[in-house]
């Protein structure tokens, strides 16, 4: 069982840290292109439109970053 628990923390930190990076990705090249879309995504104006609710998203992003620098 310890075993099964220490996989899916592996699996679940690999998957969140390739979303954050996707994420971080999305926002730099969008701003060398300017304000069109990349391939209908827009991480920039999901950024902009999520107003006051994206402090849940930085705040998820600081337990994250605690999560992951946590010393077993």
């Amino acid at each position: 069982m310890n075993n099964l628990l220490s996989d899916l923390k592996k699996i679940l930190t690999s998957a969140i840290s390739i979303g954050l990076q996707f994420l971080c990705l999305g926002v730099i090249v969008q701003l060398l292109i300017g304000n069109t879309s990349i391939l209908g995504w827009d991480p920039v104006g999901n950024i902009q439109a999520a107003g006051p609710s994206f402090i849940g998203v930085i705040a998820f992003v600081v337990l994250y970053l605690l999560f992951t620098n946590k010393k077993d």
